[in-house]
């Protein structure tokens, strides 16, 4: 069998349908140059290929293979469609893509059988036709979904549910009472601002949207502030990120309540005892309804997503200096909330309470 070098990958991607509310396309487009050893194209010669998808890590379980046999062109290219080979394993049409990361591995074999020799695996990162969906802007208000620059009137569409607010994007948030104090008992999603302003500095953990359902987004200082003076007063007096009618906490709000809680085990009450949110949910009671989750942060050096599951982090409008500001931070396995002081920089989650 001839010796070979890793192929040179040219493009992986989405084969984009003709408009938006098109069925997704089920393949991804394949391209490459198959070379020798010795760098030469492999010009116009059988290829065997072996695709297989693999979740979570380069390592990770096998989710979908298959194979083709396919022949390159005068200049070694050769293109395949992936989700329509010969099936080894798996339904290409079930992979859950927005649930997992998912890496590409590829195996080759240049003379056009099966004897596969792996070339390398690498993550499928965004491609075209979700990027392009990710960028259309959709927001319902009263009775009228805007999608984009369209929109429909859905007539007889009603307030939310009590008991809820509603941000400025559409999210529909519930909240908790505790002690003299109400909260969102999820983490802010906002991309704008109540006055519609789009939000400069926020971000999805792991760049994956489908992350802002489950853990909100990660807000720098700036952003959270909007503008606003620092405070420490209760209430704060400070609406910025939050929506209509709330505001964001100051230290002395978070303090107040930490003290609510303390008798009830601080910490260990204010989290979800559900192990989807916390590595080490034992001890967690969740009888405030405060509702945290291990949603992570963002790095404000090397822009890196960390601790989920681990730690949450939610700012506060309390400034400690010109670099740092007041945040409550809760611990995977603690049952203290520490009022910390972090860089501004960094990507913290938002609660927000009510005026």
């Amino acid at each position: 069998m001839k010796k070979m070098k890793k192929i040179q990958l040219l493009f992986v991607g989405l084969i984009l349908g003709g408009a938006l509310f098109a069925q997704t396309p089920q393949s991804l487009k394949y391209q490459a140059i198959a070379r020798n050893s010795e760098g030469v194209a492999i010009a116009s010669s059988p290829i065997g290929l072996q695709f297989s998808i693999v979740a979570n890590t380069v390592n990770g379980t096998t989710v979908y293979s298959e194979t083709f046999t396919t022949t390159s062109n005068a200049s070694g290219v050769f293109n395949v469609n992936i989700g329509t080979g010969n099936i080894v394993s798996g339904n290409f049409s079930e992979i859950e893509w927005g649930n997992d990361s998912y890496f590409l591995k590829v195996a080759m074999d240049v003379d056009g059988g099966t004897n596969y020799i792996e070339m390398g695996t690498s993550q499928l990162l965004s491609v075209p036709y979700s990027l392009y969906t990710a960028s259309i802007y959709v927001h319902y208000s009263n009775d009228t979904l805007y999608i984009g620059n369209q929109y429909v009137v859905i007539s007889g569409g009603g307030e939310p549910p009590s008991g809820t607010v509603t941000d400025y994007d559409g999210n529909v948030y519930t909240t908790v009472t505790i002690g003299e104090q109400t909260w969102l008992k999820e983490n802010l999603r906002s991309l704008h601002y109540a006055d519609g302003v789009v939000i400069d500095s926020v971000w999805v953990y792991d760049n994956n949207e489908s992350n802002a359902v489950t853990w909100g987004r990660l807000y720098n200082w700036e952003a959270v502030m909007n503008g606003a003076a620092p405070s420490n007063g209760n209430p704060s007096g400070v609406q910025g990120v939050c929506p209509d009618g709330w505001h964001l906490p100051s230290k002395a709000e978070f303090q107040q309540l930490v003290s609510f809680v303390a008798a009830g085990g601080s910490a260990w009450n204010l989290k979800e005892s559900n192990a989807a949110y916390w590595n080490n949910p034992e001890q967690n009671t969740n009888e405030s309804g405060f509702s945290a989750r291990g949603a992570g942060l963002r790095d404000y050096i090397f822009f890196n997503y960390s601790s989920l599951k681990e730690t949450t982090n939610f700012w506060s409008t309390t400034e400690q200096d010109d670099n740092r500001s007041s945040n409550m931070r809760i611990y995977d396995q603690q049952g203290n909330a520490v009022l910390h002081n972090d860089q501004k920089l960094a990507g913290f989650s938002v609660r927000c309470v009510q005026n």
